[in-house]
């Protein structure tokens, strides 16, 4: 059973979220509802649901305002007119940023992005949203890739595989591929290294996503990453991170 809570304050909009979320989520959901920041804060901390998704601007509290306040930590989704609080919304650890009105094909990505991430993020989710990690480090959140004229904000949970090319990196999600102007070491140096591992002099791999490691003879070893075709090579000097994971 997952549990939603659905913040928002205009009823239609609230009723039709419910109901769309009922009909394409494949598992069994219990979903609470409310029409204002302050219930939204009240519930989340009460019944401490697995996912909110929160209307931003709610009069009494805003729903950044909402996740900031809340001692409980779950998936966020931020469902809002306006675009102007996305950055905002990724920085409060959001996972999605649904703009009104959506389309029903964007709400089934959203559910499909969630339901990733509820079967691939580790246990210590408060310390993954927050990039904090057991010494107490921060790191970036987010990831800010151009292709043309286009820019996405990339949560650093949704890369998959980072690849040095020349003076850039290659950065590679489910969705797309995309380089990054920044050398490769000075990337890493910003991610945590207790999810992003090294696994070759040029390529750093999301250890959650990760699918299961083979080897390929007494020296190489190959990583099969999730939403990813191509396997990871694993050069000798980092096999030994895989050394009880590897099978034949």
């Amino acid at each position: 059973m997952i549990n939603i809570l659905v913040a928002e304050d205009e009823e239609i909009l609230r009723v039709s979220l419910i109901n769309k979320l009922v009909k394409y989520w494949p598992q069994t959901v219990s979903i609470t509802s409310v029409s204002s920041g302050s219930e939204a804060l009240k519930m989340l901390n009460e019944l401490k649901p697995d996912i909110a998704f929160l209307d931003i601007q709610m009069g009494d509290i805003s729903g950044i305002d909402v996740v900031k306040q809340t001692h409980h930590c779950c998936h966020v989704v931020f469902v809002t007119a306006y675009d102007k609080y996305a950055i905002q919304a990724f920085d409060a650890g959001a996972i999605d940023y649904l703009l009104k009105p959506y389309s029903d094909t964007r709400l089934k990505e959203c559910i499909e992005r969630v339901n990733v991430r509820l079967s691939s993020v580790p246990l210590n989710l408060k310390q993954l949203l927050l990039n904090v990690n057991s010494a107490g480090e921060q790191f970036i959140k987010r990831l800010k890739i151009q292709i043309g004229n286009k820019i996405w904000l990339i949560p650093v949970e949704d890369i998959i595989c980072l690849k040095a090319s020349g003076r850039y990196v290659k950065v590679l999600t489910k969705e797309r591929e995309a380089l990054v102007r920044m050398p490769l070491k000075n990337l890493c140096e910003q991610l945590d290294p207790d999810i992003f591992w090294q696994v070759h002099r040029s390529t750093v791999m999301n250890v959650a996503h990760l699918d299961y490691v083979k080897n390929i003879d007494h020296e190489q070893i190959q990583a099969y990453m999730n939403n990813m075709k191509d396997p990871v090579a694993i050069s000798r000097s980092f096999s030994h991170l895989f050394r009880n994971l590897s099978s034949d």
